[in-house]
């Protein structure tokens, strides 16, 4: 039961893929008014827009659920803590961003959080060898989807970007090690939430944020926040609430492909040779990590018999 648990949890972290992955056309339109939102205002009245959005979600799917006073103060701790870490990780990734100067670098530096969350995993659940197999094939698929000529120098823009990925694996470990202690919807509000408030007051105080800049990205704010952060990330704590931890991180991780797929639609090319293969790798590793691995008793069985 449990096995199936977690690949029906598999569909969910997908979607967050799907969403993420075709966002990014539309994060790509807000940053030409940079000059007039910058990067933590836009993603402080993103993520406000999020946690507004779920209220009514909360108020009409979670009002059976437990509103014991423990119960409440955990998730409220648990989500505090992972908007802090999701605050965290979103500024190094856009430092990051400036630094570099290249999205498919970013994007494959940022994707390595799928190795983090397993390194960080093995030490609770060692993850099975179907797994394991699995990872070099979605670093090595990553890799072909982002990358035309090569990676280039490491730089300090790289460095920024791993510490992001780090903080990106935290994020997915923290819902791992509160997910049944919690509201799973009213935590996703409340991170969100924390991490509005705080890009906002970094906008407002190291940043720039107008009331021109935001007439004109109000669009990819409304969508950006109801979808990529509202849809997108409860997708991602709901799957992962009955889920592997690592199985979680390698079908979110999956965005960088739908991203590639969404460019190639909206600009009309047709897929490289590299793209073809980074998707195929990928499917690979997508494959392998559903493959469940035997039950022990099964295990014992076979070797009694």
């Amino acid at each position: 039961m449990k096995e199936k648990k977690k690949i029906s949890s598999s569909p969910l972290c997908l979607i967050s893929a799907i969403v993420w992955g075709t966002a990014f056309p539309i994060q790509e339109i807000a940053s030409r008014n940079s000059d007039l939102l910058d990067t933590f205002g836009f993603g402080g009245f993103r993520m406000l827009v999020a946690a507004l959005a779920l209220v009514p979600i909360v108020l009409i799917f979670e009002r059976k659920a437990d509103h014991s006073r423990q119960r409440i103060v955990s998730t409220v701790k648990w989500g505090a803590l992972a908007g802090l870490v999701l605050f965290t990780a979103s500024s190094f990734q856009q430092f990051g961003i400036e630094l570099t100067g290249e999205s498919g670098k970013a994007g494959f530096i940022t994707s390595l959080y799928l190795v983090f969350v397993a390194i960080i995993s093995f030490f609770k659940e060692r993850p099975s060898v179907f797994m394991i197999i699995a990872l070099p094939f979605a670093v090595a698929g990553l890799y072909f989807l982002s990358f035309s000529n090569g990676f280039g120098a490491v730089s300090l823009g790289d460095l920024l970007l791993l510490i992001c990925a780090v903080f990106f694996a935290l994020h997915i470990i923290v819902f791992d090690k509160g997910a049944k202690k919690v509201n799973p919807l009213l935590f996703s509000c409340i991170q969100f939430l924390v991490t509005g408030v705080l890009s906002t007051i970094c906008g407002l105080t190291f940043g720039t944020i107008t009331t021109e800049g935001i007439s004109l990205t109000l669009f990819p704010i409304i969508y950006c926040g109801i979808f990529s952060a509202g849809v997108a990330y409860t997708c991602q704590m709901l799957g992962q609430r009955n889920g592997n931890p690592t199985v979680c991180a390698l079908f979110c991780s999956l965005e960088a492909l739908f991203a590639v797929i969404a460019e190639c639609i909206i600009e009309s090319q047709i897929p490289t040779t590299k793209i073809l293969i980074g998707c195929g790798l990928m499917l690979v590793a997508v494959v392998l990590s559903q493959i469940p691995s035997k039950p022990k008793k099964l295990n014992r069985e076979m070797q009694i018999s």
